[in-house]
């Protein structure tokens, strides 16, 4: 016995000691057996004095097993004694089913007692790393994907997905495709250097895509957007098959110049401008309007003579008139037909032209934007994503993401977003989440095909956006609280926490924090994190690199871990600038 309890008060018990810290071997951060009449309990000696100690009450101890938590508190009678080195490993260790078992790390207290973490626990429900630069996050988060990757009959329906913010965990995982056993399939941007370029079909995108692509800032672009959709099949479908929906279109936005009170002049222009960019073969600029006696064309018919009138405006009235139809109706795109960048471009512009942008100068104004950052995103490098030639449907081509130049199937596929701006970073991110999680929600059997979606540096897209404000939603606060009921599980990897939303980062039920230092930081977590303690801040304040404190569902109690360097290793380095420097 090390001591008699003098009082207990919330889960710290203070004890009088009976034997001389000094004398004997350090007792700061060791276990101890708390044991009473009828029960036992474990806990932690965190603050320690010449004569006194602080021992923290983490759990139980019944039938050989410890359990974190406690129903009732020991007695102040109750025994205390240092624990035998032999359990240690009961308490702190997970010694459940090899294949629900995940190798995590040492001890830093313990010499040669391993921690394991319940894989289960692990995978099955949304984490957090984080800890500031250099601190470790890259090697360990590398560390604890190779320990994984040595368990034996990993399936075909493991879908791990890493968007690398850096590059860095190519060299990593590509050992993988050596193994014989397992896979890893790499994406990049660089046609010189990637063997595998990142591309996202435009048929596969619906309108809250568009509208992260195109960086939509109001509420009002979202029916332009959805009006586009419905119109892209007029620019992919055979003429014949599409010309009354078109020349309906047509005519009404003719009919609704013809009546604005415009000048003659002004009508006639938009007019012709709408009829040059957008005809069909039965009504265009040289379609012929007949009157008693003579014919002329459509062009013919919109001359304004030298008083600043158009003579036959009623004769062009009456004849559009015929093109007017409710016959027909455009539906949004399934995915089920191929389209390009070009022709949802050409169906803004129709879209445009529907909507009447030319009534007010405010909805000209957000459809012009709209327009200018399409155009742009063509024209941009960005572009050759969405060039993609061949059709291909959303269940083909997300498991195709998924396998190997050689046809085998790869558990960990990388995206290499690195040469991504942010907002480009986030859009990407956004829609390749979208559709993970759409697909897995759409699934015949609930939780069949499961997906690890893992974010590094995940404070630049996991943000409080506006996308609530846009689109209904934020993507990534919806896979935090349903993913989990249909196998989208987020892995969120950050230095800087205080920048993620608040709801993501409180869905998560397992964390490894490494050293974390900034006040804002530091606060965040304290604030977000349900259950954290002050001995876990404490501890995150001055952890070594490669240490983090691990604790949530995986975890049978908060414990400091020491996780190995990975080999290989990520390109995760910082620059040495003495050999920079110096020759």
């Amino acid at each position: 016995m090390i001591g008699t309890i003098e009082k207990i008060i919330d889960d710290d018990i203070y004890l009088n000691l009976t034997i001389d810290p000094q004398k004997t071997t350090s007792l700061l951060n060791a276990y101890v057996i708390i044991q009473d009449v009828n029960n036992s309990f474990i806990g932690e000696i965190n603050v320690i004095h010449k004569t006194t100690c602080q021992i923290k009450l983490l759990g139980e101890y019944k039938n050989n097993n410890f359990t974190f938590g406690y129903a009732k508190k020991p007695a102040l009678s109750a025994t205390v004694n240092l624990i035998d080195v032999q359990y240690i490993s009961k308490i702190i260790g997970n010694e459940s089913e090899p294949n629900n078992t995940l190798f995590l790390g040492m001890s830093p207290y313990f010499d040669n007692v391993k921690i394991n973490a319940d894989l289960n626990g692990l995978f099955s429900s949304h984490l957090a790393i984080f800890g500031n630069t250099g601190s470790g996050k890259s090697c360990s988060f590398a560390s604890i994907m190779q320990n994984l990757m040595q368990h034996q009959n990993i399936s075909d329906k493991m879908n791990i997905v890493i968007f690398d913010a850096y590059g860095e965990y190519h060299d990593a995982f590509e050992y993988l495709n050596e193994s014989g056993t397992y896979a890893f399939k790499a994406y990049g941007t660089n046609e010189k250097i990637d063997n595998n370029i990142i591309s996202i079909p435009p048929w596969l995108l619906n309108a809250d895509d568009y509208a992260l692509l195109l960086n939509v800032t109001s509420a009002n672009q979202m029916p332009i957007i959805e009006k586009t959709l419905r119109n892209v099949d007029l620019f992919v479908r055979p003429e014949e098959e599409v010309s009354k929906y078109k020349n309906s279109i047509i005519a009404n936005a003719i009919s609704d110049i013809l009546l604005s009170g415009r000048p003659a002049a002004q009508i006639r222009d938009q007019v012709t401008g709408i009829l040059s960019k957008f005809y069909t073969q039965s009504l265009n600029l040289e379609t012929i309007i007949s009157q008693p006696g003579y014919n002329r064309t459509f062009r013919q018919c919109l001359l304004v003579d030298e008083n600043g009138k158009m003579n036959a405006m009623e004769l062009v009235s009456n004849f559009i008139k015929s093109y007017f139809t409710d016959e027909v109706s455009a539906s949004t795109p399934d995915g089920s037909y191929k389209y390009t960048l070009e022709n949802f471009r050409d169906a803004l512009d129709f879209a445009l032209i529907e909507e009447g942008i030319w009534k007010s100068e405010k909805i000209f104004d957000q459809a012009n934007i709209l327009m200018v950052r399409l155009n742009a995103l063509i024209k941009s490098e960005y572009g050759k994503l969405f060039n993609v030639e061949d059709y291909i449907d959303k269940e083909t081509y997300i498991n195709n993401l998924f396998l190997t130049h050689n046809g085998k199937k790869a558990q960990i596929i990388n995206f290499n977003i690195s040469s991504f701006d942010d907002r480009m970073a986030k859009s990407v991110v956004k829609i390749f989440a979208k559709l993970f999680f759409n697909y897995a929600k759409e699934a015949e059997v609930k939780g069949a095909t499961p997906f690890n979606l893992f974010l590094e540096e995940a404070h630049r897209y996991v943000q409080k956006d506006s996308d609530i404000d846009i689109i209904g939603y934020n993507i990534f606060e919806r896979i935090s609280k349903e993913g989990r009921k249909y196998g989208v599980l987020l892995g969120l990897i950050s230095q800087r926490p205080c920048e993620l939303s608040e709801t993501c980062l409180s869905q998560c039920s397992n964390y490894l924090l490494f050293k974390i230092t900034h006040p804002n930081d530091i606060a965040f977590v304290e604030k977000s994190i349900p259950g954290i303690t002050a001995d876990v801040i404490a501890n995150i304040k001055t952890a070594l690199p490669g240490h983090c404190m691990a604790f949530g569902s995986a975890f049978k109690l908060p414990l400091l871990v020491k996780i190995d360097m990975p080999n290989p290793r990520p390109s995760s380095e910082s620059v040495n600038m003495s050999s920079v420097w110096f020759d």
